[in-house]
């Protein structure tokens, strides 16, 4: 027997925001299991993927999260929200080049909107981790020293 379930946007919506309540109360199982049933329900949408992968985020998986992204974007290849979030779980894990191009690929999206204000504002925090990261060449170390 097959079930048709109709669902309307607005519980979806609400759906959603009780995912979001439950991530931010830091109950990560029900989160998990609510983003996990709007993705049945919306399997053509990449929200509830993001979604899922920003639960995975927030418990420190970032390699789920970034697989949670990636197949965001295979959803919706121009959605800069899973852009955005894809370049901050790479940042997150290291993967600074990848991150870079994940969030330049946002801003290009959504130059002057919130996904794109999210990326402007993890690559200042990866430009600050880069220079933090440098080290003087053996020849500024010499000079310094004289």
């Amino acid at each position: 027997m097959a079930w048709d379930i109709q669902s309307s946007a607005d519980d979806l919506t609400l759906l959603m925001e009780a995912g979001f309540i439950y991530r931010y109360s830091r109950r990560f199982g029900e989160a998990r299991t609510v983003f996990t049933g709007v993705r049945a329900l919306l399997p053509q949408n990449e929200v509830p993927e993001i979604a899922l992968g920003t639960v995975s985020f927030e418990e420190g998986n970032f390699a789920e999260a970034i697989r949670h992204y990636n197949r965001a974007i295979e959803i919706n290849p121009r959605s800069a929200y899973a852009h955005a979030q894809l370049g901050e779980a790479q940042l997150f894990q290291g993967d600074w080049e990848r991150a870079r191009l994940s969030l330049r690929r946002a801003l290009e999206l959504n130059p002057a909107g919130e996904f794109g204000n999210l990326a402007k504002a993890v690559l200042a925090f990866l430009q600050k981790i880069e220079r933090a990261n440098q080290r003087p060449t053996a020849g500024e170390t010499r000079a310094e020293s004289h």
